[in-house]
């Protein structure tokens, strides 16, 4: 038996069914005119422009990114991020695909192929140096950071990795950047205060960070959610007295050095928990105080008789002469201002290096005496060797046998430079803004194996696993400071 349609019937109204139309195939028809109409409006609905709203997060440190441009590929839509990292965009149809950039990150892009009303999130990655060797006078390096926004204030190595601070626009955007030595981005965060002044490695190898508040926060990374963080807050001035004294550690002793005899000498000793504070060294530049104080009395006596004379020509008391250095006590009563210090620079302010070596042994640069002195732990010489590196050699008085620093200019640099993964020690010397990274030989006390650095006028140079890490910038006012590494 064939069944009736249903007919549905209401006051004042048509008879209509659910399957009657005046085409045969009238329920498919229908619903393909639905279909078609609903695409209608959809296309009018986007013509009219869709609002995509969204966020940019930073795919290392989960922050928003401000200022990063977002475009619809093929067309002249686009807009900014906010302060927030937030954007709203009109599109006008769909899938469309964006593309978002920003100084200092990855251009990424995005398909988008249905607007829902709600924010989404999208992720961009911040730009990773791959380093790239480029060999120059056969010195390889690599650029293990540069950026044209930014510039490298400082750095220091922590743990196996470098910590860097970036900035620009005169420091009021800064970020904390740990990299890997391979140059890959590890983590970004930005600093705890600010505007930042630098980085210090402590005798335990902990790097702290400096705001120019004269606070310091310690730095540690959390290799399992890839993040960088910092310790509470410490004054610097507490910092610098209670840490920065030392020198190294070796098993429970803290190693300390001091200058006495404003520079003339030094004093080295440790502390621990059973002994307290123990001396185990003194040094006095015995021949140069003897010099200091014969310059000292000729001085004087310059003076006297120079200021005679001008007193008898002006017919004044004491009236200074051209050549008179006499200045008042609280300047050291013999030497003006500038004559000090340069006295006290070039001749009479001696470095004396402590640097620990293989084992338990002490490396001591006693360069009063021309000698290196090879110490146990409690300061008793083991050693010495002979050292004449940082003399300045007179062309009257070389001899054929000279070594090749002494004859082509180079002067010594007056720095020890050490490499902390297997304590080995090197010095530098400098040639017209040039600088050369000698290895010294403790057996001889000779330069060894010599590396000059590719690029004039390099600042903060570190030595790690055989490799020189320095900041270089290129000449010119918007050049921006970039850190370089160099096989030695």
């Amino acid at each position: 038996m064939k069944a009736e349609p249903r007919v549905y019937n209401s006051p004042g109204s048509k008879v209509c069914t659910s399957d009657v139309s005046p085409f045969g195939q009238r329920s498919g028809f229908s619903r393909i005119c639905l279909v078609i109409l609903f695409l209608l409006l959809q296309q009018f609905g986007l013509a009219q422009g869709t609002e995509f709203r969204g966020i940019i997060i930073n795919e290392l440190n989960s922050k928003p990114v401000p200022e990063a441009n977002i475009r619809v590929s093929g067309t002249n839509k686009g807009t900014f991020t906010d302060k927030k990292g937030q954007f709203s965009l009109s599109i006008s149809k769909l899938p469309s695909r964006i593309i978002i950039s920003c100084i200092g990150y990855e251009n990424s892009g995005y398909t988008i192929r249905e607007v829902s009303g709600k924010q989404v999130e999208l992720h961009i990655r911040p730009v990773i140096y791959n380093l790239k060797e480029v060999e120059i006078s056969s010195v390889k390096h690599a650029v293990v950071y540069q950026d044209r926004s930014y510039s490298v204030l400082d750095y220091e190595l922590m743990d196996d990795n470098l910590l860097l601070i970036v900035f620009r626009n005169i420091l009021k955007q800064s970020e904390i950047v740990l990299l890997t030595r391979n140059g890959d981005t590890l983590s970004v965060i930005d600093p705890p205060g600010l505007p930042p002044d630098k980085l210090y490695e402590d005798f335990l190898s902990n790097v702290h960070y400096y705001s120019k508040e004269a606070l310091t926060w310690q730095c540690f990374y959390n290799k399992e959610n890839r993040s960088l963080g910092f310790l509470n807050a410490t004054p610097a001035d507490t910092l610098e007295k209670h840490i920065k004294p030392f020198l190294f550690r070796i098993s429970g002793r803290l190693y300390f050095q001091e200058k006495i005899l404003d520079g003339f000498g030094t004093k080295i000793g440790y502390y621990s928990r059973n002994e307290g504070k123990r001396y185990i060294k003194t040094c006095l530049y015995e021949n140069k105080i003897s010099e200091y104080f014969d310059d000292q009395n000729f001085y004087r006596e310059w003076n006297r008789v120079t200021g005679s004379f001008n007193a008898l020509d002006s017919g004044e008391i004491g009236s200074p002469s051209e050549f008179d250095f006499s200045v008042s006590e609280t300047e050291g009563g013999a030497y003006g201002k500038n004559e000090i210090r340069a006295h006290r620079f070039e001749f009479y302010n001696m470095i004396f290096p402590l640097i620990k070596i293989h084992g338990d042994s002490l490396a001591f640069f006693n360069f009063g005496n021309d000698i290196i002195e090879i110490l146990d732990r409690d300061g008793k010489t083991k050693r010495t060797v002979p050292i004449n590196f940082h003399h300045e050699v007179s062309v009257k008085s070389r001899s054929k046998k000279i070594n090749s620093l002494e004859t082509s200019g180079w002067r010594w640099g007056t720095k020890i430079l050490t490499d902390r993964s297997d304590q080995d020690v090197y010095t530098t010397f400098i040639k017209n803004g040039m600088v050369k990274i000698c290895k010294i030989d403790l057996l001889t006390g000779k330069p060894g194996e010599e590396t000059v650095l590719p690029f004039p006028f390099p600042e903060k140079i570190r030595i790690y696993k055989g490799e020189a890490y320095f900041l270089y910038k290129e000449s010119g006012y918007q050049e921006n400071w970039k850190l370089v590494k160099c096989r030695l």
